[in-house]
């Protein structure tokens, strides 16, 4: 860690970027800095070129402009060097210290040359210089404290053992209490340091919080849009009916519905619902819509109860080792036999609306997708004969579990209830996801998903007879016991 990171508790946050940022920002302060001390370099130099003594100050004269152009060479030097513009933060703090230093280091010689020549030694008079190249180094460079203590801590021990041996005599105790004291002249650069970084860190922080939103926001949006994707359209041939109604809790969720229907005109509706919510759930989903595909893909005729054993394969082997289970209800409408087939694993009951305005409930078959192995896991196949305008409601949990204001769920009761309405909405998955919404005031706290699946009048192909469809499924079964081995 640098010592910047230590520092800044936007480091910790975005890291990457805010060390660029500051390696940007120092090599600007660092340009800044060479061509201020340039100029006020040059306008010394040029006061000292106008106002020459008397022939007995020719000499001290003669110091200081010398002392002014080898600073001012000293800094040229720094900022003419090609390896500054591709240099890391780092090493410009590297730069910034030698030059700083030996910026110092000139001042304390021209300030010992002028003694040795004979003028008085003065203990504080090298303070303000030194104080002069610290400030103004804080001012335009953001490093720490620590950092801009790097030239300084040489420069304040060359200028203690000045004052110190040039006092040994008279006034030590005075000299003594000078070195003692003198560091303070520091205290300010240290404050400019200290308040420019913990400042800009906020104001970072709060700009790439900003930013990051906004992306993610956008990456969420963009993400949705492949998400939903993968849901099914509206289904209508003029002898079933499909319908759905989706409301995530988050931008992403976990609920989901996939639609299959077959060349003979069978139409399968698997509902998942994955545990978790929000990104986690969606990618489970992602994987599980895959699934779903290969197997209707290879098995365009699993039976409900075999698409479950083939989920629980796949969750199995895939996604318990990250705690991730799931509840599933497979539906198969088949118009030809006027037959609902039905399975399901640790969901929600479903609901069959008869035309007669009565309600029959499908339960379970199975545990929930991924708590037993493929050994293990076992499930049936429930069989509902339909007849013209009967339809299938299924839903997730989400809409039992859903409370009000107070606390209260809206529970499976009241579902039961609610699917006795009569007359009946002309589509109940709206109709059903909008009493939700109303129940919890818009606060949802699951993902919500309800699915009908309506039969609107049998269907009739001469080229598809039962004992088609039969030898189609036999040969489906042997295929899925033969993926189970």
């Amino acid at each position: 860690m640098t010592a910047s990171s230590a520092a800044n508790p936007a480091q910790a946050l975005f890291g990457h970027e805010y060390e660029h940022e500051l390696e940007d920002w120092l090599k600007r302060g660092f340009r800044r800095l060479c061509i201020a001390y340039i100029i006020l370099g040059a306008v010394y130099l040029l006061a000292r070129l106008l106002i020459i003594g008397e022939p007995a100050g020719w000499y001290d004269w003669t110091i200081a402009v010398t002392g002014a152009l080898l600073s001012i060479t000293i800094v040229l030097f720094f900022l003419t060097r090609r390896e500054m513009a591709q240099a890391s933060r780092e090493l410009m703090v590297s730069h910034a210290t030698r030059m700083i230093l030996l910026l110092g280091a000139t001042s304390i010689a021209t300030q010992l040359t002028l003694v040795f020549s004979g003028t008085p030694f003065d203990n504080t008079q090298m303070l303000p210089r030194l104080f002069y190249w610290h400030v103004t180094a804080c001012v335009f460079l953001p490093w720490t404290a620590r950092e801009s203590m790097r030239p300084m801590i040489p420069l304040m021990i060359i200028w203690a053992l000045c004052v110190l041996g040039f006092n040994l005599d008279e006034g030590f105790l005075l000299a003594a209490l000078t070195v003692m004291f003198g560091p303070g002249v520091l205290l300010p650069g240290l404050g400019i340091c200290t308040w420019r970084l913990t400042r800009h860190s906020r104001e970072f922080r709060r700009e790439m919080v900003g930013r990051h939103f906004m992306s993610m926001r956008q990456e969420l949006a963009r993400a949705r849009s492949i998400h939903e994707a993968m849901f099914p359209h509206p289904y209508d041939d003029g002898h079933v009916r499909f319908d759905y109604t989706y409301l995530p809790m988050r931008e992403l969720g976990g609920d989901f519905i996939h639609l299959y229907v077959g060349p003979e005109g069978l139409v399968h509706i698997s509902l998942l619902d994955v545990t978790g919510h929000g990104l986690a759930a969606a990618l489970t989903v992602n994987r599980l819509y895959g699934e779903l595909e290969r197997i209707r893909g290879e098995l365009p005729l699993a039976e409900p109860d075999e698409v479950l054993i083939l989920l629980n394969r796949y969750i199995n082997l895939t996604l318990v080792k990250h705690n991730i289970y799931a509840t599933a209800a497979c539906v198969t409408l088949d118009p030809y036999l006027n037959e609902l087939r039905w399975a399901a694993a640790g969901h929600p009951p479903a609901f069959v609306r008869l035309v007669s305005g009565s309600v029959d409930a499908l339960e379970s078959t199975a545990v929930v997708l991924g708590a037993l192995a493929d050994n293990e896991f076992t499930t049936g196949l429930t069989t509902h004969t339909l007849r013209a305008g009967d339809e299938v409601v299924l839903y997730t949990d989400g809409v039992i579990e859903a409370r009000d204001r107070a606390g209260r769920l809206y529970g499976l009761p009241a579902l039961r209830e609610l699917m006795h309405r009569k007359p009946p909405p002309r589509n109940w998955p709206q109709f059903i996801a909008s009493t939700i919404q109303r129940h919890s005031a818009g606060r949802s706290a699951d993902d919500v998903l309800v699915a009908s699946l309506r039969f609107v009048g049998p269907r009739h192909d001469e080229h598809i007879t039962d004992e088609v469809i039969r030898a189609a499924r036999a040969r489906t079964l042997q295929r899925v016991a033969e993926e189970m081995k």
